[in-house]
């Protein structure tokens, strides 16, 4: 899609109304070409022209009223067509699903929601101009027209052939455009890498290298094509100049050979009126790159928007009250497969047959890579099976209830995020906040105010009990923990299993935690299921009763 396509189906308010006005723009510039030839003319018969001088500050007074609503008008309009966009974007975002979501990349996201849109920015001025200068390009047409027709002619000519000419490899600058946005989306991926991996970075200097050579790999790939694409829109646009004082040349020097009957002062006014015209077109054609940019940041934004659109269910979801309670979650024969897309490898996990039953706790273990995080995902609802299902109280979970059945969740996986604010939670218990903060030892280190955390430096395990504190909060049904204690001091990691997992249980709250602590599960004395995975299945089964 273009930047005119998105705008014209993106701008609402006032689109008429700026054409027009641009129109006005346009009519008022050729009017003071108008007025100023009329009163050279008299000038040279020594006399003074009132009606072109009337005409001319008229006009004056228009083109300074029309500049001023157009300029600001196209900024408001681009900037709310940003706006909506990124909201857009950001919405269909949050009702993506999981899988897709991760498939596409944060690198494509983020680039289209703040890179691709600060492009659009740059266009707001160029828009109104190129409105104008359209309008003002085909009245001083007319106007030469009127003067001369064999120099309206020789002007179409020239410039349609250089038109072609210059459009004729469009095609190939915007792949070429394309290809260098994905390079860029590559290279924020390698730059969360640097940001993220900082620690590991800094401690192994072979994959710092190596880590570099890949940016260095990516950014000079980027800079290749944009310096090949650059370099051929600059030739493009030097050649449309070209054009242009070659247009003038013919005027001046070509059209009066053919006949008497284009007399000087014609030719003097054609040439006046094309100097005039040519400004503008250079204009236009300066902005070329910026045009460019911003046709394949539309484009870019609107494949995007495809794709995203394309993650979300099309069933209708209603806004529900989220579930207090449940008796029974049923997997049956649930498959899922997954396509590493960058080894091509397929993973799956199942069939798995698994009931959970309402206060109850349940814990998997299994060795890396088979399968625990996955199953704990498809359990949430945060990944959908290929085959099989998943029902909770006798319903099925499908696009419909999916979300639903997620309100029952709370969970906290190894890439959990912390929110600066308790979002969903408008008015928590500030006395059950501060006890909270107060067990888990983190009441010296953050507060609660006005529904903001002071603070999320903290460590990896403080951290990882106050995301417990907000799941928590929550008060959800159903706890998904995924090897939460793996960072906890073993004071808190004998606290997690001999103390808060009780007081859970004690409470009604069902618990399924992903566990390594196989120590801490033989010492306990608490009613709990243990299951073992192995290569995307349950092997083993035990059942604990407490003595």
């Amino acid at each position: 899609m273009s930047f005119f396509g998105l705008v014209r189906r993106e701008m609402y308010g006032s689109l008429n109304r700026l054409i027009v006005i641009s129109a006005l723009g346009g009519i008022s510039t050729a009017a003071i070409l108008t007025a100023i030839n009329s009163g050279a003319q008299a000038a040279d018969k020594g006399s003074v022209s009132l009606w072109s001088a009337t005409l001319f500050v008229v006009a004056l007074f228009l083109f300074v009223k029309t500049q001023h609503y157009i300029l600001i008008t196209a900024t408001a309009e681009i900037e709310a067509i940003i706006h909506k966009l990124r909201l857009r974007l950001m919405d269909h975002v949050r009702h993506s699903e999981l899988l897709p979501l991760e498939s596409i990349g944060r690198g494509e996201i983020v680039s289209a929601i703040t890179k691709e849109t600060s492009t659009l920015t740059q266009m707001s001025n160029t828009l109104a101009f190129a409105a104008q200068g359209a309008v003002l390009i085909f009245f001083v047409a007319m106007y030469v027209a009127y003067l001369s027709l064999l120099a309206f002619g020789l002007s179409i000519i020239i410039v349609g052939v250089a038109g072609v000419l210059f459009h004729a490899k469009s095609r190939q600058l915007a792949m070429a455009s394309h290809e260098a946005s994905n390079l860029e989306h590559r290279l924020f991926d390698r730059l969360m890498d640097l940001l993220n991996g900082f620690k590991e970075v800094r401690l192994n200097s072979s994959r710092s290298e190596a880590l570099f050579d890949d940016v260095v790999e990516v950014s000079r790939a980027a800079a290749n094509i944009k310096i090949r694409a650059q370099s051929e829109t600059f030739k493009r646009m030097v050649f449309l100049q070209s054009a242009l004082y070659g247009l003038l040349g013919a005027i001046a020097f070509a059209v009066p050979t053919f006949g008497d009957a284009l007399g000087t002062e014609t030719v003097t006014k054609t040439i006046t009126a094309l100097v005039f015209v040519v400004g503008t077109c250079f204009g236009l054609v300066q902005a070329i790159p910026i045009m460019s940019a911003a046709n394949t940041a539309a484009d870019n934004i609107e494949r995007l928007e495809a794709r995203l659109l394309a993650t979300i269910p099309k069933a209708q979801i209603e806004v529900v009250e989220p579930p207090k309670r449940f008796q029974k979650i049923e997997m049956r024969n649930v498959v899922f497969r997954y396509l590493d897309k960058w080894s091509d490898a397929v993973f799956q996990v199942g069939p798995i047959d698994f009931t959970l039953l309402s206060g109850e706790l349940v814990f998997i273990t299994g060795g890396n890579g088979s399968g625990k995080s996955t199953l704990l995902k498809l359990l949430a609802g945060l990944y959908k099976p290929d085959s099989g299902e998943i029902s909770f109280d006798g319903m099925r979970v499908n696009d419909s209830t999916r979300q639903t059945y997620r309100e029952l969740i709370s969970a906290i996986f190894p890439d959990y995020h912390l929110f600066e604010k308790l979002y969903g939670m408008p008015d928590p218990d500030r006395a059950e906040v501060n006890r909270l903060l107060t067990e888990f030892r983190l009441l010296d280190k953050t507060r609660l105010t006005d529904g903001q955390f002071s603070t999320l430096d903290l460590s990896a395990g403080q951290r990882k009990r106050l995301a417990l504190i907000v799941s928590l909060l929550e008060k959800r049904p159903i706890l998904l923990l995924d090897e939460w204690a793996a960072d906890q001091d073993p004071e808190f990691r004998r606290k997690f299993y001999y103390d808060l997992l009780p007081e859970l249980k004690r409470t009604g709250q069902t618990v399924v935690a992903i566990t390594h602590d196989d120590r801490y599960l033989d010492e306990m004395d608490l009613p709990a299921r243990r299951l073992r995975m192995e290569d995307g299945r349950f092997v083993a089964q035990q059942t604990v009763e407490s003595s």
